[in-house]
């Protein structure tokens, strides 16, 4: 009879060990994951900031003038205009995304359809009411605008790529994506010529600001994270330390 309790103490002794080693186990991994997503949504933000730091160089190294197009951190990611005789006679309006990201299309109202960046413009207006606004509004009503989708890929952990797409509205169901122009392989490196410096020199600036201000402090093995999993600099990580 005392042999039969002793077994089942030792049996229940065991299935305690077993459940606390599963559940330690579990809360690691689950610990991990919940690290490793922290850290991506993070990094994502960081390669959004950077995707748009590129736009706003490239489209204002060509003339046009930058204008806000956001409320806080919604709104158009590049509203930019020309002027002729002191009166806006051009508007682009163009949203950066950073590798596989793609414009919201899963709302009824499409993300940089003329409904969408009409209601941003309402916004805007009342936001800050600026004259330059009255001025692009009406022509964007007027279909006297251009729509951009400026897409920044990395190309391994080596150099970045550029892609502008034409944006087409089509109304609010459908809407389609040209390829506008494709831009050569920037070498992170070894840029090529004075734009490729200037481009690249703009991407490391506003990378290391928004990596400072997103990961203040990264363990060892986050920054291991980083360094495998996505792309990110070596140089990024030791600025961050």
């Amino acid at each position: 009879m005392k042999t039969k309790y002793n077994n089942k103490y030792i049996y229940m002794a065991k299935l305690v060990f077993v459940l606390i080693l599963f559940a330690t186990v579990l809360f690691s991994s689950t610990s991990h994951v919940m690290r490793d997503n922290k850290i991506q949504g993070r990094l994502n933000i960081v390669n959004g900031y950077a995707s748009e730091c590129l736009m706003h160089q490239f489209y204002t190294s060509t003339g046009w003038i930058k204008i806000e197009g956001e409320v806080g951190r919604n709104g158009i990611d590049g509203l930019y205009y020309k002027k002729k005789n002191g009166q806006v006679t051009q508007v682009l309006v163009s949203e950066s995304k950073w590798n596989t990201s793609k414009l919201n299309q899963n709302k009824l109202i499409k993300q940089m359809s003329k409904v969408w960046i009409l209601s941003a413009m309402d916004k805007l207006r009342k936001y800050k009411p600026l004259p330059e606004y009255n001025s692009i509004q009406r022509l964007i009503k007027n279909d006297q605008y251009r729509a951009r989708l400026f897409k920044v890929i990395p190309e391994g952990k080596k150099g970045i790529n550029i892609s502008i797409y034409t944006l087409k509205n089509k109304g609010l169901y459908t809407f389609d994506t040209l390829m506008e122009r494709k831009l050569d392989t920037i070498d992170l490196k070894i840029p090529q010529n004075s734009f490729e410096k200037k481009m690249l020199k703009v991407y490391d600036t506003c990378r290391s600001t928004a990596l400072h201000r997103y990961f203040p402090m990264l363990k060892l093995e986050d920054i291991q994270v980083l360094l495998e999993k996505n792309y990110l600099k070596k140089n990024d990580v030791r600025e961050v330390l």
